[in-house]
């Protein structure tokens, strides 16, 4: 099904006049599968158009950017495109994101919220490691936690710094 000029301003909240210079300008040309009519992905392609616009890209580098792109197979309907008013990245839905006006270069991703769980089942799986060994500590030497525990409480209780006592050794005499 195809839309016609007037059917896809309208549809895109682009004017005649705007559809008519990017036709000229070969931007977005209607016509691909019916003569002058526009399709589904050409009205895609005029709302990516105007979005570009309104982020500050210049008209010449929309057109390197979707270009590239379309010449290149990528289906522009898929992408989501980023840029910052100069750049133009497209991201596939693959975690891929490509430099589209510098002929597809790769540009380099990072999934934090991917990293974030990474490093949160890291710190998860250390401290039940951590807190097994621990166990595993106390359950060995029972008698050696509550000394411990006694050397602790009276070194608070004088000020004074001591080394816990090490139940393999003899007490040393003073």
């Amino acid at each position: 099904m195809g839309f016609t000029a007037a059917q896809a301003a309208r549809l895109t909240g682009n004017t005649a006049a705007q559809l008519r210079s990017w036709k000229r300008l070969g931007l977005v040309v209607p016509g691909a599968s019916e003569p002058e009519r526009y399709s589904f992905r050409d009205l895609v392609a005029l709302r990516v158009v105007a979005s570009l616009l309104d982020a500050g890209l210049s008209l010449a580098r929309i057109r390197r950017a979707l270009r590239y792109l379309v010449e290149s197979g990528e289906d522009i309907a898929a992408l989501s495109l980023v840029t910052d008013g100069e750049n133009v990245w497209a991201c596939r839905d693959d975690g891929q994101v490509l430099d589209a006006l510098r002929h597809g270069q790769l540009a380099f991703f990072v999934a934090v919220d991917r990293v974030v769980a990474d490093v949160e089942a890291e710190v998860g799986a250390f401290d039940a490691e951590r807190q097994a060994f621990v166990d595993e500590l106390r359950a060995a030497h029972p008698a050696g936690s509550a000394r411990r525990a006694t050397g602790a409480a009276a070194s608070d209780r004088t000020g004074d710094a001591t080394v816990p006592a090490d139940p393999r050794r003899p007490a040393a005499r003073r």
